[in-house]
């Protein structure tokens, strides 16, 4: 249900989900800092389209996780894919909390 809204939402509201994100990310420390240049439009978009299949890591689908993992860093280096995709792989160890606010 998230990916569909996410995927006709407009592009303001997918920035502030992405930035929320990366904010979080930053704030439990998941990010690494390095100086690299952006990625293009056309592969950021690729490497979502490849990390987007995955909603959660189960251990039906954990050694397809890793293979999407080392696809997207080998053939776009550290981007928000990734970093998604890494954070799914943390909850799923545990290594990482998932709040929930009810």
């Amino acid at each position: 249900m998230i990916k569909l809204l996410l995927k006709y939402a407009p592009d303001s509201v997918v920035d502030a989900v992405n930035d929320i994100s990366l904010a979080e990310l930053d704030k439990r420390g998941l990010i690494v800092w390095a100086d690299t240049t952006p990625l293009e439009p056309q592969a950021e978009n690729s490497a979502f389209n490849l990390a987007s299949r995955f909603t959660e890591v189960t251990p039906d689908n954990l050694l397809e996780v890793f293979m999407t993992i080392a696809q997207i860093y080998t053939n776009y280096g550290d981007c928000l894919a990734l970093r998604y995709l890494m954070e799914l792989s943390a909850e799923y160890f545990g290594l990482i909390g998932v709040e929930s606010n009810v």
